[in-house]
């Protein structure tokens, strides 16, 4: 009996996959365990590995279709053996002729042409985006001068007369299915001609300045004036720029705060931490980790480690509410807010209160760049117990955030700046950093919010038990 080939559950949020590419055809030889095909999902694209060996019977859906998890997206099973009344193609039976790829459905792609579901999967995003290889819809053959021949196509001439597949990155595809663009009409600057990002940028940016021809403004001599007014452009009126939908990350992300906002009973609290030690302290290990070729130590990665130790003390900040029940957690798991050009992610630093900086440093900065790459994995991200995000290096100085559900609380960072303190009845000049943390006062109070950002602010004023258990690795 044939196995079904399901779209995978890849992360906590997700909800559908996009099929990027599929590295077999139909009718060829699978193995259990070999890499059948990849799934953009919102936060990365992943690589999904096949569950049983066998003859890829049927594709049911192609490169491009957004599909929800868990549904059937093919079949494995024996040569010649017959599926959902569809015969492997391989036998001459009434399946896709020539190994074809499934029907591949445009209802969820807004705009874009069906160039879009073609690319090459070797090159990468000049920005750093993984590549993004999608199939034609037919499995690519000879045309006698050794050059595949493909039939998915944005209309421009391929080798020997054949139509020319469009090559783009995952981050730029889905930026023009966001602003309606037809990736067939973008000329890429990337590696081998790759669309990428700003390109989708500028094509759209220069199709909105250009003047309308006049040939399609005209109004015939013989034809009445319009009946209808002139769109107003004065005061009063609210002119659309752009109108583009929820990318997949940032309609995750506006239901999951959104539903936070409307359902957690937030409260705030915010105090004004001294900085001074700390910076000096951070110097000091930046200049002992050059020594040692260590990572950069980053301010914040010296509050993540601060909040690691605090949190051990404070369970009750390290916990969720799951039904009727308050889940205090053994692990200390610190995430850290990373902003992306299409919506925000949240990786984890698990066991932050055991990891030394560097360690912390090394994680943060791999992490982020994985991030910004859509590369992020199951095991990356979604099982934070305690949120950090720092809006400092962008000069805020103070703000309130949002709690990450399912956790207690989330602590918002501002900049480090200089400001004049009152010391013993003197002015001095201090670095001076503004912290505030919201919880969920169904399961935080007041006091214990309250003492637990009082010991943090004394863990980031007096930093040396940062360094506790600090071995140089």
């Amino acid at each position: 009996m044939a196995t079904e080939v399901i779209m995978p559950v890849l992360g906590m949020t997700m909800e559908s996959g996009i099929i990027v590419e599929w590295m077999k055809n139909e009718g060829d030889s699978v193995t259990e365990g070999e890499v059948l095909f990849n799934v953009e999902t919102d936060k990365s694209v992943m690589e999904v590995e096949a569950k049983a060996s066998g003859t890829l019977l049927k594709i049911l859906h192609g490169p491009g279709d957004d599909v929800p998890i868990q549904q059937i997206i093919g079949y494995i099973g024996e040569a010649g053996e017959t599926v959902g009344g569809v015969a492997d193609p391989g036998d001459g039976g009434d399946g896709d002729p020539g190994g074809g790829r499934g029907a591949i459905s445009s209802a969820d792609r807004g705009t874009i042409s069906s160039a879009d579901r073609g690319a090459d999967a070797s090159a990468s995003d000049a920005a750093g985006t993984p590549g993004e290889g999608v199939p034609a819809a037919v499995a690519p053959e000879q045309n006698g001068q050794g050059q595949a021949a493909v039939t998915e196509s944005d209309g421009r001439p391929g080798p020997a007369g054949q139509p020319a597949r469009v090559k783009i990155s995952p981050k730029a595809r889905r930026h023009a299915r966001d602003l309606g663009v037809d990736i067939g009409n973008i000329a890429g600057t990337g590696p081998g001609g790759r669309i990428v990002f700003s390109d989708v940028e500028a094509f759209a940016a220069q199709a909105a300045a250009a003047p309308i021809p006049a040939a399609a403004t005209a109004t015939p001599a013989t034809a009445p004036a319009p009946a209808t007014a002139p769109v107003p452009s004065g005061p009063g009126s609210k002119r659309v720029q752009r109108r583009a939908p929820l990318s997949g990350l940032r309609k995750v992300a506006a239901t999951r705060l959104a539903e936070s906002a409307s359902t957690i009973p937030h409260f705030y609290l915010t105090m004004d931490v001294d900085m001074t030690r700390l910076t000096g302290l951070r110097e000091q290990l930046i200049a002992y980790g050059e020594k040692r070729g260590l990572a950069r130590v980053s301010v914040n990665d010296l509050i993540i480690k601060a909040a690691g130790i605090a949190l051990r003390s404070f369970p009750a900040v390290n916990a969720s509410l799951e039904g009727g029940d308050i889940v205090e957690y053994a692990d200390v798991n610190v995430g850290f807010a990373v902003a992306l050009d299409d919506g925000l992610v949240v990786p984890v630093v698990a066991s932050a209160d055991q990891k030394s900086v560097f360690e912390i440093a090394a994680l943060t900065s791999a992490l982020g760049e994985k991030a910004r790459a859509q590369g992020l994995g199951p095991a990356d991200y979604g099982y934070g117990t305690f949120t950090i995000s720092n809006l400092g290096m962008f000069g805020v100085d103070q703000f309130t955030a949002i709690i990450n559900p399912p956790e207690a609380a989330i602590l918002a960072v501002g900049r480090v700046k200089d400001a004049p303190v009152a010391v013993d009845g003197k002015v001095e000049i201090k670095a001076m950093m503004s912290i505030t943390l919201s919880s969920d006062h169904r399961l935080i109070d007041g006091a214990v919010a309250g003492r637990f950002l009082s010991h943090l602010r004394e863990i980031l004023e007096q930093p040396l038990e940062l360094l506790i258990g600090q071995d140089g690795a």
